[in-house]
């Protein structure tokens, strides 16, 4: 896969981080957990090649380690940072 990322897989992802962001913020770590490893899964087997890809995994891994070890606030930053790199890739 190559060029620009699908629209809808866009919408997909921002919807995830947002609701991953959500449900950190609500302390519902096994939820936050689900969508972003949902949100890993798109990224991986939806987006080209290149830097936004490369971006939304890394992210979810920092993610994941984050709340692993227990630092909600730094999973909710990363969640945040995801979102406006979607959204920036949007215009």
């Amino acid at each position: 896969m190559s060029g620009e990322p699908p629209s809808d897989v866009q919408a997909v992802l921002s919807q995830l981080v947002e609701a991953g962001e959500t449900a950190v913020r609500s302390r519902e770590f096994e939820t936050a957990q689900q969508t972003v490893t949902s949100a890993e899964t798109v990224s991986r087997n939806k987006l080209p090649a290149g830097d936004l890809r490369a971006q939304m995994i890394h992210g979810c891994s920092q993610v994941t380690d984050a709340l692993d070890e227990d630092f909600p606030e730094t999973a909710a930053e990363y969640l945040r940072a995801m979102g406006r790199r979607l959204a920036d890739d949007n215009m």
